[in-house]
């Protein structure tokens, strides 16, 4: 699975640009109308948020592999 991302180097891109665009329609939906937050939703909203780390380490890892050290 990691070789087939590695050689689809777009998707790794598409992935992220989801992740961001489902973390905004996520938090548009959650503040729209903040007195019908609920306890189910707020966590669903909490799963939202850890989006953008996930995002943010497949993107250091494809520059990694990129551009090693040695």
């Amino acid at each position: 699975m990691i070789r087939w991302l590695y050689n689809h180097y777009a998707l790794t891109s598409s992935i992220a640009l989801y992740y961001m665009v489902l973390l905004g329609y996520g938090t548009a939906q959650i503040f729209g109308d903040v007195s019908a937050i609920t306890a189910p939703a707020a966590s669903a909203y909490l799963g939202l948020l850890g989006l953008p780390p996930g995002a943010i380490g497949l993107i250091k890892w494809r520059v990694e592999r990129d551009n090693p050290k040695d």
